[in-house]
């Protein structure tokens, strides 16, 4: 109550998201403190015999830091070719409790985008392929963004990832 008597409404407790671009039509959420460093990358080195979509990492500040090609996972393609484009370092809890890092592989510049807890939807709401590999979603006016689980995403193996089909 304020000094008049007149009950103030609480403001809605603002976050921020990462909006990540994987391909020219599919986008999908992070938390803001999820993301850590968003890097030009030049190289990826690959590790055959592996599924498309897990098969490579770089090396970043002396350490290897695998890279992860969302796209592919959920389209179940594989991609043309590495080539030079960006990748969003994060980080993300293990399944041990420990600090750990990844990169998912970016089509453009992610952007930074608040969010209210009234946005929030079902994770029901969206294309299936995404029902697996998410925590949240929520929607703007226009969208709805899937929330990826980082520690489900980079604690599988890649036989598990394929599972989740």
């Amino acid at each position: 109550m304020n000094t008049q008597g007149q009950v103030e409404e609480t403001p809605e407790a603002q976050l921020s998201a990462w909006i990540l671009p994987i391909s020219s039509s599919e986008v999908v959420a992070v938390g803001q403190y999820e993301l850590k460093h968003i890097e030009s990358v030049s190289s990826l080195v690959s590790l055959p015999g592996l599924p498309a979509f897990c098969e490579q990492g770089f090396v970043w500040r002396d350490r290897f830091i695998p890279a992860l090609d969302l796209w592919s996972l959920v389209t179940r393609k594989r991609p043309v070719s590495a080539k030079e484009g960006l990748a969003a370092i994060i980080a993300y809890e293990s399944t041990e409790g420990e600090l750990a890092m990844g990169a998912i592989l970016l089509s453009g510049v992610p952007k930074l985008l608040p969010v209210s807890a009234s946005q929030s939807v079902a994770i029901t709401e969206l294309a299936s392929h995404w029902q697996m590999l998410v925590q949240a979603a929520f929607k703007t006016d226009a969208n709805v963004f899937p929330v990826l689980d980082l520690g489900r995403l980079f604690g599988k193996t890649p036989a598990d990832l394929l599972s989740l089909h």
